[in-house]
């Protein structure tokens, strides 16, 4: 008999997040962490700093005046990267950690909206713009969704795929779905475009019993969870087109 996974405690936050925010650590402890940082607050907030400090180390990282390789350098290196996108192609451009997003979308939806699992949430609009400003998403954007029959009923941040995304629950009709926003990296989306509007492609993705639509914008990305159908999710999807 195997020995039970030891839970994971505040104290080794410190040894994981690294790993956690890279994407490096292997998948059952990343569970175990997961499962962690939904019950502890503190955590929570820490993984969120770590990830803020991260990201602004990353962006003034100073640049090194690059050295001039021979020519011959070069060509070996120009067909040695060659050989290396033919052989490995989607896997390469797309990466793990973007294949993966669809799944952990539906997965936090399941847990938080559907099994309604209890979480810390923001109700009041105006705090959930903040909220929304202090991660480099619009505030506008979040309350321009709140149109044409959806209603913001609550918001906060949560991890997807080792990102940091602000969440927020929509309803039409008195169905609640999941609306997932963070600025737009410079990785596209994985998989096949289902339309373009407004120059903005959609896709759909099932995950269980959760549809996943997807699309950027010039300044964001975006990820709705719906468990009624993907035409529901596309509609949204459609619609937040037009107004982000």
């Amino acid at each position: 008999m195997e020995p039970r996974e030891r839970p994971t405690t505040c104290a080794d936050l410190a040894e994981l997040a690294p790993l956690y925010l890279s994407g490096e650590l292997d998948s059952r402890r990343a569970s175990v962490l997961d499962a962690h940082l939904k019950r502890c607050p503190g955590c929570f907030e820490e993984l969120l700093r770590q990830a803020h400090v991260g990201a602004a180390r990353r962006r003034i990282q100073p640049v090194a005046r690059p050295h001039r390789p021979r020519p011959w350098v070069i060509a070996v290196m120009s067909a040695a990267a060659m050989f290396l996108l033919a052989a490995l192609g989607f896997l390469v451009l797309m990466g793990p950690q973007l294949v993966r997003v669809y799944a952990a979308a539906a997965r936090d939806h399941r847990h938080e909206i559907a099994e309604r699992q209890p979480r810390r949430w923001v109700t009041d609009r105006a705090q959930i713009a903040a909220l929304a400003d202090r991660r480099g998403v619009p505030g506008s954007a979040v309350l321009a969704l709140s149109a044409q029959g959806y209603h913001l009923e609550r918001g906060r941040l949560c991890f997807v795929g080792r990102r940091v995304f602000v969440h927020l629950v929509y309803s039409a009709d008195g169905h609640e779905f999941s609306v997932y926003l963070r600025g737009r990296g410079t990785d596209p989306l994985p998989g096949a475009i289902r339309e373009t509007v407004n120059g903005a492609p959609l896709r759909v993705s099932e995950e269980g019993s959760q549809h996943v639509a997807s699309l950027e914008t010039s300044r964001l990305t975006v990820l709705i969870v719906d468990d009624q159908s993907p035409e529901a999710a596309l509609r949204f999807a459609r619609f937040a087109s037009t107004v982000l």
